[in-house]
Order: structure tokens, then C-alpha cells, then sequence
């Protein structure tokens, strides 16, 4: 390689180039090799190198460190406000399982309305309630309808849940169910409110997943005292505000606002609330916003559909009031318990019996049709028996 002197007489000893600027005279026009390279002395004849020497300070790393922590955390907030966050980290991966469905769900209302995360459980909880209310308006009629013919349907019960026998089961049905279609009354809408089972599970399943994970914004997109929505209420004011709304609601005749409980079950909805706080004290801020969201609203809708002005809007029929049957009013939970087993212990029997009934009557009706059948014979034949 050569060196510094070397060099120096490679440059001194360089082919001119002929200008074109004025004819005759030459013009030294400096190497092309040597522009780019690198300065070697600097005007007091002392070399300088482009190469540094020293490590920056460690302020200056720890700067440097700090700036790129605050732009990768900024660019994966940034992508948790997309659709398909959720699916990119393995949640929300289907669109038919109702976890999934309540993640997509509250994945697009946070990209969409910018809404922070604790606003996003309470709008999509809202909305999926709002979508079940024509659910509980026909519950509520039926309810109501059903306390009309109480007396009568009560005693057809009775009958239909004495009978053994296939044929007068059938008639009493029968009766039952013309009595039911004179009166408007479709039972299936009895189950309406049970399709907030799956959703509830959802919902639960849902959030407490996202909170595990957990889903970016969850730390510092809470509100009031529990500002990160993964850890526990500190002061467990959700558990409260959740008990609270769930003994309201049940005292105001249930969701349906037409629901009459003896005073041992308003006991037991009285219980069961209470209970629910210390069984949900270390569940993270999102799933229990949740469901003081979910208990508020059923509230409201109690109160709703319990306005006399909303049911003759709505169509809804009133509620006849029923005195309690003082025997039934006076029976504790567990003697409730016990009655209910023994009656469905008894209606399994009674089916049973029904169905060996019933097969007997057929190998009778077998046995006779067979006896009954008309063989014809040829003459040889008749004789050959003989």
C-alpha cells in the first residue's frame, strides 16, 4: 500500500487536461480519485482521523434508549388502533365464537370512534343491549298475559302433571294449548332473555383476555380511580356499584319489570349480589366495568318497561297481581329447592310410566293385527295339515 509520501508524488506527477475554456493555455484539473479522498493533515500539519476515538457519554445513551422505547411503544399504539391489532397478537381469531365476536366488536369501535378503552366497553355494552331490548318487550308481554289466566293455567298444570295415561296426557295438552292461543300467549318468548347468556359469557371471556394479555392502551386508558383496566379495583366501588344494580333490579320484578318473586327468592337475589363481591375482588377493571355497565342498564330497562305510559305505547299488557299462596310465601330456599326436585323427580316417573304404557298398547295392537290377518289356503294344503 502506499503511504503518505507516496501518494503526494502520484498527485504531483498527474496527467494535465487541457481546458476548453481558453485555447493554449492548460488548465491542471485535480484527479477525480483525489476528491474523494480523505483529508490526511489538517493546516497546522497535524493528521486527522474521521474515525472517532471515544464513547459517547452514558447520558447520551440513556437519552438514546429512552427515545427509542417511547417510538416503539408509539408505533404499537398506534397499531392497536387498527383493525386486525387483535388478531395480529392471537385474540379475536374467529366470527362466530362470542368472544371473538365481542373483541371484533370492540376492536372496531376503538379504531373507528377513537374512544378510549374504558369508553369502548361501556358503548359496545350498551349497543348489545339496546339490541335486546324487543327481546325483553315480548317477555314482558307474555309475562304479563300469562298472570291473566294464572288460575286456570295453574289448574291444567296440575292436571297434565297427574296423568299416567298417553291418551288423556294428550288432551289435557291439548286444552292447555288452546287456552294459551286464546290469549295471545307464545311461551317461547319466555327464553328470550336467556340469549344474553352466550353473550354475557362473551363479554367476560372476551374482556378478561384482552386485560390478561394485555391488549396495548388497557395500562392507562381507565377513567376515575381505576385508570389501568388490567389490575384490580383498588377500592372495589365497581363490586359495590354492581351489587348495588343487580338487588335493585331484581326487587323492581326482574328485567322484564312483570316479574312477581315471593319473599324468599327477593332473599336469595338479595344474597347472591352481596356474595358476588368478594368472588369478583381480584378480576381486573375491564371485565367488572362490565358488568356494573351491563346491571345499570338492566335497571334502567326495568324501570322502562315498567312505565305504564311505555307499556300502552309498546302494546304490552298489564300485569294482574297475584296474591302469594301464604304456604308457598313462608318456604325457604332449600325447601323450595327440595320441592322443585320432588316435582321434577315426579314428572320423569310419570313419563316413564307413559312410555311403558304406551309400548304396551302397541304390542297389544301387534299382537291383535297379526291374530286378525286372513291366511288363504290352497285345498292340498288344508288337507295336508289334516
Amino acid at each position: 500500500m502506499l503511504g503518505i509520501t507516496g501518494l503526494r508524488s502520484l498527485a504531483r506527477t498527474s496527467t494535465l487536461r487541457v481546458a476548453a475554456r481558453a485555447p493554449g493555455r492548460l488548465t491542471p484539473v485535480t484527479p477525480s480519485w483525489r476528491v474523494m479522498m480523505p483529508r490526511y493533515m489538517s493546516s497546522n500539519g497535524k493528521p486527522i482521523s474521521e474515525i472517532t476515538t471515544q464513547l459517547p457519554a452514558v447520558d447520551e445513551l440513556g437519552a438514546t434508549a429512552a427515545d427509542a422505547v417511547t417510538q416503539t411503544v408509539g408505533t404499537v399504539g398506534e397499531l392497536s388502533t387498527h383493525v386486525g391489532y387483535l388478531e395480529s397478537i392471537g385474540l379475536a381469531q374467529t366470527w362466530y365464537w362470542p368472544s371473538d365476536l365481542v373483541q371484533h366488536a370492540l376492536e372496531y369501535v376503538h379504531a373507528y370512534s377513537g374512544l378510549p378503552w374504558w369508553g369502548t366497553i361501556i358503548t359496545v355494552t350498551l349497543l348489545v343491549r339496546l339490541a335486546l331490548v324487543p327481546l325483553y318487550v315480548k317477555s314482558s308481554d307474555t309475562i304479563a298475559r300469562n298472570s291473566r289466566i294464572k288460575p286456570e293455567l295453574d289448574k291444567i298444570n296440575k292436571q297434565l302433571m297427574g296423568t299416567t295415561d298417553m291418551t288423556e296426557g294428550q288432551k289435557v295438552a291439548m286444552k292447555r294449548k288452546k287456552l294459551l292461543a286464546d290469549n295471545g300467549i307464545k311461551n317461547r318468548w319466555l327464553a328470550a332473555p336467556m340469549v344474553q347468556i352466550p353473550m354475557a359469557i362473551g363479554f367476560f371471556n372476551g374482556i378478561r383476555h384482552m386485560a390478561n394479555f394485555p391488549v396495548q392502551g388497557f395500562q392507562d386508558q381507565g377513567i376515575l380511580w381505576f385508570n389501568d383496566l388490567t389490575q384490580a379495583d383498588p377500592y372495589l366501588g365497581l363490586q359495590v356499584i354492581t351489587a348495588a344494580v343487580l338487588i335493585s333490579f331484581t326487587r323492581l320484578g326482574g328485567e322484564t319489570g312483570a316479574q312477581q318473586f315471593s319473599p324468599t327468592m327477593k332473599k336469595f337475589f338479595t344474597i347472591m349480589p352481596l356474595l358476588s363481591i368478594p368472588a369478583t375482588m381480584n378480576l381486573s377493571s375491564a371485565v367488572v366495568l362490565y358488568f356494573a355497565v351491563n346491571g345499570s342498564f338492566s335497571v334502567l330497562q326495568t324501570l322502562f318497561l315498567r312505565n305504564k305510559w311505555v307499556r300502552r305505547k309498546l302494546n304490552i299488557a298489564d300485569v294482574v297481581q297475584r296474591p302469594l299462596d301464604p304456604a308457598q310465601a313462608n318456604k325457604g330456599i332449600m325447601d323450595t329447592f327440595r320441592e322443585n326436585m320432588a316435582n321434577a323427580r315426579a314428572q320423569a316417573e310419570r313419563k316413564q310410566k307413559m312410555q311403558e304404557k304406551e309400548m304396551e298398547m302397541q304390542e297389544l295392537s301387534k299382537k291383535l293385527r297379526e291374530n286378525q290377518r286372513i291366511k288363504i289356503v290352497s285345498r292340498k294344503q288344508l288337507n295336508k295339515n289334516h
